[in-house]
């Protein structure tokens, strides 16, 4: 019996085909690589995320992203744009406030 069934992972080929089209949230240019966030995943590195926790990176940052550690490049990008971190947490906000409304 198992106490915690293993939850299936969300794979949505099409979402990550329109992430490929958005503008990248560093630097606004396309083409982009959808970018997985595993901040807070319990799990080895080799695991990879659900599609639903994806951000469009262009390949450059992508790259350098796997290069130096998840925590390490958001870090460094926040530092570098302050008004990353604004412009994230607002499109959250709105993104929430949207969802709201459709119940």
């Amino acid at each position: 019996m198992m106490l915690f069934p293993k939850q299936k992972r969300i794979r949505d080929r099409a979402w990550l085909d329109e992430v490929r089209d958005q503008p990248c949230i560093i630097t606004g240019t396309t083409p982009c690589d959808p970018a997985h966030i595993r901040y807070g995943l319990a799990g080895g590195m080799g695991l990879k995320p659900n599609d639903n926790r994806v951000v469009p990176l262009t390949n450059q940052l992508h790259r350098y992203q796997h290069e130096i550690g998840e925590l390490s490049f958001w870090n460094k990008q926040a530092k570098e744009d302050t008004g990353l971190i604004m412009r994230l947490l607002i499109e959250v906000a709105e993104l929430r406030y949207d969802l709201r409304n459709r119940r």
